[in-house]
């Protein structure tokens, strides 16, 4: 019997709109909407990120949200107040700043009030790889 493999695949986000969620998602981490067959593409949208094999899986529901993820994202930078900017820009509002243990981070909601954190450089040389976003 020979061995099985697994990988990280997707890390799914629930939200209301599908269209608004691409847009949000792709303008906000720079990736493509890849295609998925009907009828999947009716209750999901699949994203190809810039710089990883993993997907974001965007989920449509019309569940309202109750409480604080267990599971989020976090977008490094190296200069969190411009990266928050953008972010809000495009429908993004903040949370929560925190500064604990070294730490200056905002805790930001999507337009769909899931959280995610941005926060200061973590991987530099993985950073080093992107294209700067426009100003």
């Amino acid at each position: 019997m020979t061995g099985h493999r697994s990988r990280l695949c997707h890390f799914v986000i629930d939200c209301a709109d599908l269209d608004e969620g691409v847009t949000f998602w792709c303008h906000a981490l720079g990736a493509v909407d890849e295609l998925i067959g009907e009828p999947s593409r009716q209750v999901y949208r699949q994203l190809r990120l810039p710089d990883s094999d993993v997907r974001l899986l965007l989920q449509k529901t019309d569940d309202r949200k109750t409480s604080k993820e267990r599971m989020h994202l976090d977008i490094e930078t190296d200069d969190v107040e411009a990266e928050v900017e953008r972010l809000e820009a495009l429908g993004a509002t903040r949370w929560d700043h925190q500064t604990e243990r070294g730490f200056d981070f905002w805790v930001m909601r999507d337009p769909w009030e899931n959280e995610f954190c941005v926060l200061q450089t973590t991987f530099p040389d993985l950073l080093a790889r992107r294209t700067p976003w426009p100003t």
